[in-house]
């Protein structure tokens, strides 16, 4: 079995090597024809919001249509993925969404949407996760963290901005791979977790590099990322995995899909103008502006990707017994 940073790595790399020719390839249908939608299932506000715009943005501009973002948010993104999944497939309607898509698949035992009712277009960015301390908390690297959590037993208290959210995972993930015990309080939100990471009420969160100020601030100390290789964004700060931990990957991530029976060429399009706004600098700058890593799978890459999602968090679910709240 290949680890997940190979997976990715080969992924990337076959869709960077691929993309001048699918891009010519990927000759413009007659769309678009009317204007266009990008549903956000989240409030506005949020990264996944923060990047429909961006993208709305760029393919306005270079389609010469309106392009308009619908927050749809609700029912653990359910409602707007609902929508998205029963709108017309003629490509005017698209789906952003994030790591929730997947984890709804594991969890709720019935979705208003059939999930093969979309289908995959882009893989657009990756925000993995890093893992914040209090400086109460008494460690300064991953092995004495490893350490402190198995001496002291449900003594680390992982805040989450809510129940079966990527930093949920991410603790939960934490503490399957080493063997310890933790404590998780799940909250409304990133903002109300990080104000009680930051006062003390609780050891610590995985956050994106969003909240980097505060590390370097000295408010809060940095132990390391959960990705395959040193953030663009934060190249001083090491990996799990070169710290000694195998194993601790994860991150949100942020993916485009189109209703099922949508013409392939019209998936092909949308997949290469996609492709085209995230290779922009200014694009890519703003993107890691908001502690997202750029990528740039393409639909057959981003399937592969949504499958190994499934493997990976279903695993864990089930070693951890994890229940929705």
């Amino acid at each position: 079995m290949i680890s997940r940073g190979v997976f990715l790595a080969r992924m990337l790399g076959a869709c960077a090597l691929a993309g001048a020719c699918a891009f010519a390839s990927a000759q413009q249908p007659a769309f678009p024809s009317k204007p266009v939608s990008i549903i956000v299932p989240y409030p506005p506000g949020g990264i996944t919001d923060v990047l429909g715009r961006l993208l709305a943005e760029g393919a306005a501009r270079k389609w010469g249509r309106p392009v308009v973002v619908e927050n749809v948010p609700g029912g653990g993104t359910t409602i707007g993925t609902q929508k998205a999944a029963t709108a017309p497939p003629d490509g005017h309607t698209i789906l952003i969404t994030s790591f929730g898509f997947v984890i709804n698949q594991i969890m709720m035992k019935s979705l208003p949407y059939d999930s093969r009712a979309l289908l995959p277009v882009s893989l657009v960015g990756l925000a993995p996760n890093v893992l914040y301390l209090h400086p109460s908390v008494p460690v300064t690297s991953v092995a004495e963290l490893v350490a402190y959590a198995k001496a002291n037993p449900e003594r680390l208290v992982f805040a989450s901005s809510g129940n079966l959210s990527s930093p949920h995972f991410a603790a939960e993930l934490f503490a399957n791979l080493t063997g310890s015990r933790i404590v998780h309080t799940p909250y409304r939100g990133t903002s109300p977790a990080m104000a009680d990471v930051l006062g003390g009420q609780v050891s610590g969160i995985f956050d994106t590099l969003q909240s980097m100020s505060y590390a370097r601030s000295g408010k809060l100390r940095v132990i390391a990322s959960a990705s395959d290789k040193r953030l663009s964004g934060a190249p001083e700060l090491p990996t799990f995995a070169e710290s000694g931990l195998s194993g601790m990957l994860i991150s949100s991530w942020f993916g485009l899909l189109l209703p099922a029976g949508t013409p392939e060429a019209v998936r092909q399009y949308w997949s290469a103008t996609l492709r085209e706004i995230i290779a922009q600098p200014e694009a890519s700058a703003r993107i890691l502006q908001n502690g997202v890593e750029p990528a740039n799978l393409d639909p057959q890459g981003f399937q592969a990707f949504l499958d190994d999602e499934l493997r990976r968090w279903s695993a864990l679910i089930k070693a951890r017994n994890l229940k929705l709240d």
